[in-house]
């Protein structure tokens, strides 16, 4: 699908996405107009915040009370009286100290204690968090334990981080190919390896290409040890350097930073023509 282009040239505009989108243009195929979308846009009146009356009283009016737990300063949870307010009956500028619970027809909002609950001039409650205890402090003293070599979050985001680009290997490896075994059947895989060929990362592919593909990245590494160049990529299919069979060709890439591998993307994909008779 593309836009109108401001010349009209839509074969143009079709040619240069496809060459971004997949890698490659067919020459010598027509292109076919598959359906014609036409899109019209509105727009709506500005949604406007109603306003609520100010507030005549010295003090919101609880409508019930309730036993509620909260550990204070640390200490073992314990029960307070807790005033209960209907959101509905709160007039702007009425401050609520807490502990407080405030209801309204579709949701429950707890004011810990050390906190106080503000309505405003549209019936919005801004919760200001006091300094020096309640949720604050805890988020503020927390520390990684120091069994754990990394931080578990960090360790978590990257982990996805270095999942994700072998998983858009694969995305564009399948639209940049022309082999149907690529295309159609999938019979690929993508990995990221450290700079021992070690693996880092791999899309969920295929595992009996994965499985080995760790050592195919190894060798040649063993092989070659510090002769990469910038802009060499290796290509292998040779079962005792961590092949698997001759028609599963493997690219191993390196990624530089000094002058050096920091290191390697690998791709295996399935060739038809390799092999036969």
């Amino acid at each position: 699908m593309v836009e109108r282009p401001a010349d009209d040239d839509y074969a143009e505009c079709f040619r240069l996405s496809h060459q971004r989108e997949f890698g490659f243009w067919l020459t010598k195929r027509r292109v076919l107009v598959d359906n014609v979308r036409v899109r019209s846009v509105g727009k709506s009146q500005t949604i406007h915040q109603l306003a609520i009356g100010e507030s005549k009283e010295e003090a919101p009016v609880p409508i019930s009370t309730t036993a509620v737990y909260f550990a204070v300063d640390g200490a073992a949870a314990k029960s307070l009286d807790t005033p209960v307010f209907d959101l509905e009956r709160l007039k702007g500028g009425m401050a609520i100290a807490g502990p407080a619970i405030i209801l309204n027809q579709t949701s429950t909002i707890l004011v810990e204690p050390s906190c106080t609950a503000h309505i405003d001039g549209f019936g919005n409650v801004v919760i200001d968090v006091a300094e020096g205890s309640g949720r604050q402090d805890e988020y503020k003293s927390y520390k990684a334990p120091e069994e754990v070599p990394f931080d578990p979050i960090e360790l978590s985001i990257f982990g996805h981080r270095f999942m994700s680009i072998a998983e858009q290997m694969g995305i564009t490896l399948q639209r940049t190919a022309v082999s149907t075994n690529i295309k159609e059947r999938l019979d690929f895989s993508c990995a990221l390896f450290d700079p021992e060929g070690n693996l880092v990362a791999n899309a969920p592919h295929l595992p009996v290409h994965l499985g080995s593909m760790q050592e195919a990245v190894r060798y040649q590494v063993r092989l070659l040890g510090a002769d990469w160049k910038e802009g060499e990529v290796i290509l292998t299919n040779h079962p005792v350097a961590g092949g698997t069979h001759l028609p599963d060709m493997t690219i191993i890439s390196p990624v530089y930073e000094g002058g050096k591998p920091i290191f390697f993307v690998a791709s295996r994909g399935h060739h038809a023509d390799i092999g036969g008779i």
